[in-house]
């Protein structure tokens, strides 16, 4: 999903073990700014996400979400995006938003 024109938050799925991952890589690398990535299963209590000042990519936060619901999102500077149940079969429903 894209953060506005400064980058994407891309979430995977890794079938042989039921892992999703998420990550958010800015478009054009540079100084250094907050950005993060993060994943939440409600159905287990699962959750992971990396915050920080990166200069191009929020590192990848995994969790097991094999037949669950997924959250998840990110930021880089003050550009936010949220995705809510995600990739079970159920309508997704997405923000994006200014801090």
């Amino acid at each position: 999903m894209a953060v506005g024109s400064l980058g994407t938050v891309y979430l995977t799925y890794n079938s042989s073990n039921g892992q999703n991952c998420v990550a958010t890589i800015r478009n054009k690398p540079g100084n250094a700014v907050a950005m993060s990535a993060w994943i939440d299963v409600p159905d287990t209590g699962n959750a992971a996400q990396d915050y920080g000042q990166y200069t191009s990519h929020a590192e990848p936060a995994y969790v097991f979400g094999k037949g669950h619901c997924v959250n998840w999102g990110g930021h880089i500077g003050n550009r936010y995006v949220q995705i809510y149940n995600s990739n079970c079969g159920q309508q997704e429903h997405r923000e994006t938003f200014t801090r």
